[in-house]
């Protein structure tokens, strides 16, 4: 699972805090989520149902930003589904 999102930016002085906003809003949302996806998947019930938090975050972010975290959060747990399933049918795994 993809642990940061790393962005190269230059704003001007006026922009800055308007940047900080949305970046902090970005980052909420994405931590929203994935502890929503997480509780649900130690609760058994399938991960990609039902999160409705991004219906808070469209007003501040836009729709197009929501989706496209949503988007990437989506593609970040698919992939920790697909090394969990490589690493339970390694044949190198180790228990202990």
């Amino acid at each position: 699972m993809r642990r940061t999102n790393t962005f190269v930016i230059a704003p001007d002085l006026d922009d800055e805090e308007c940047l900080r906003r949305l970046l902090d809003a970005s980052a909420s949302f994405w931590n929203e989520l994935t502890y929503d996806r997480r509780q649900r998947l130690f609760a058994g019930d399938p991960v990609w149902e039902g999160s409705d938090c991004g219906d808070r975050y469209k007003s501040g972010l836009g729709a197009a930003t929501v989706q496209t975290v949503r988007r990437v959060n989506d593609e970040a747990w698919r992939s920790f589904f697909e090394r969990r399933k490589e690493h339970s049918t390694s044949p190198h795994r180790t228990t202990q």
